[in-house]
């Protein structure tokens, strides 16, 4: 690849790095707020049933596509109209397919569990916006590959904010869970019709067998992380809420909710350097250098944010009148935060494994995962109930150092050293919070000086021990930031 090339990539991803993070604080800032009033507004009970239903509905987007959107991005060559159109036949036979069965399935359970009219309004809202994603799928995958990712952005703030925005309208109203269905609609509606308002592609109904075979070359291996993935994450879910019931899943639903939050950042990363990291396969040494500058960014941000996070959430509970029905999940919540801070920067090396087209190295450690999880989750689930599950995702989330191990001779990078100054100034920070709430304060005093001293003893130690890369990225920033003409 020629140096200009490297410079221009250089640019684009650290441009759309930058816009994608603030984006992502954006849309975390809605998606908080929004929850966190539905939370409110809702009992338990809904809350876990939404999930449940989203769970379930969510296993059908492995099999949407097979792997062919990855292999369309992944793909070295120009993409051509055929290998687009044959992807789309494809991905609509698999979403039909899907539908039909996962409809079977519902019917006999909705007969079985006598399900009501909320059950189905919220499952039918979640299979048309299961549809409707696979039809965003090529142009989502055009401007992925042009390391374009502003109007990808901009469809995800209008979903995010239109979703939550109804949703509380009408929980305020007294719809109940009947609120999730009806916002999912509007969600799904919006995004369709901007994404091919401003991304059209010459939709079509043709089959190439050329296209389709070098697709599934790289597609089927990926697909099947993507289907040992759901296998771990998905219906381990869906299994724990059949052993904990709706009440119970709510209670971890929400444990999980605020851990997810600094995950936002590490998500804009991700979005862009696994395109990024599929055009730089010939170039290991930048490719070493994007991958640790990436991990050592996610560390910053995540570490600190998932601590504050377990730190602030008792206060934060007991603040608010009618909000103490979430106190339980205060424990599973601190090992929550526990594993995202670890798979925060696991995530950024099976995306460069993926990238530079190791997938069997990612399905070894995904079955390594699966296995774990299938193992761990039950016994500790009915040992332990809620409690149980989120020390099990812990325990799974540790075996990651294999992959750390597995980095260092591939890339030949130290995550510990990586993210050890992260790590130093988040413990750092954890102490001195932890000091300042054994005094008896209320808990809004707790709340905001726990808030306050996080961000200055972490601030402070950051600037002494990595300045060099705190004003690289500021620099960066004051770049992304349009000038005046003078």
């Amino acid at each position: 690849m020629a140096p200009i090339d490297i410079q221009e990539i250089k640019q684009k991803t650290t441009k759309n790095v930058l816009f994608l993070s603030f984006r992502n604080i954006g849309i975390q800032a809605v998606s908080t707020l929004g929850f966190f009033i539905l939370t409110i507004l809702l009992g338990t009970g809904e809350v876990g049933l939404f999930a449940i239903v989203a769970e379930s509905v969510g296993i059908l987007g492995y099999f949407s596509d097979i792997g062919l959107a990855g292999a369309l991005i992944q793909k070295k060559d120009e993409v051509e109209k055929k290998d687009l159109q044959t992807t789309f036949v494809i991905q609509q036979i698999l979403v039909i397919l899907s539908l039909v069965v996962i409809s079977f399935v519902f019917q006999k359970l909705r007969l079985t569990k006598s399900y009501g009219p909320k059950e189905t309004w919220i499952f039918i809202s979640l299979c048309f916006s299961f549809f409707a994603a696979s039809l965003k799928t090529i142009p989502s995958v055009m401007l992925e590959r042009k390391l374009n990712f502003k109007l990808i952005s901009t469809i995800d703030i209008i979903e995010n904010i239109s979703f939550y925005f109804v949703a509380v309208i009408f929980a305020l109203w007294g719809f109940g869970a009947y609120s999730y269905a009806i916002a999912t609609f509007v969600r799904s509606f919006l995004g369709l019709f901007i994404i091919y308002r401003f991304s059209p592609w010459p939709i079509g109904f043709s089959f190439s067998y050329p296209s389709a075979k070098s697709l599934f070359k790289y597609g089927i291996p990926y697909q099947l992380n993507s289907f040992i993935s759901m296998a771990k994450d998905k219906l381990s879910n869906i299994f724990v809420a059949g052993l904990l019931g709706r009440e119970n899943f709510g209670i971890l639903s929400w444990a999980q909710k605020g851990p997810r939050i600094p995950l936002s950042f590490m998500d804009a990363i991700m979005k862009v350097t696994f395109p990024t990291f599929s055009r730089l396969q010939d170039d290991p040494g930048y490719l070493k250098k994007s991958l640790e500058k990436s991990i050592y960014f996610i560390a910053l941000f995540v570490f600190p944010a998932s601590a504050g996070i377990a730190l602030i959430a008792p206060s934060l509970i007991n603040i608010i009148p009618k909000y103490t029905k979430w106190l339980p999940a205060i424990i599973p919540l601190y090992f929550y935060s526990l594993n995202i801070a670890i798979a925060s920067i696991t995530s950024p090396l099976t995306n460069a494994f993926n990238a530079i087209g190791k997938i069997t190295l990612t399905t070894k450690f995904m079955l390594m995962w699966t296995v774990l999880t299938w193992l761990l989750y039950p016994y500790l689930t009915i040992k332990y109930g809620y409690v149980g599950t989120s020390v099990a995702t812990l325990l799974v989330g540790l075996s990651s150092v294999v992959v750390w191990i597995v980095a260092k001779k591939i890339f030949d990078i130290n995550v510990l050293r990586i993210t050890f100054h992260p790590f130093l100034g988040s413990l750092l920070m954890i102490l001195i919070v932890l000091t300042f709430q054994n005094f008896s304060f209320s808990p809004l005093i707790n709340l905001v000086g726990s808030l306050l001293i996080g961000i200055v003893v972490y601030g402070l130690f950051t600037l002494t021990v990595s300045r060099q890369q705190i004003t690289w990225f500021w620099q960066q920033i004051l770049c992304f930031i349009p000038q005046k003409q003078k």
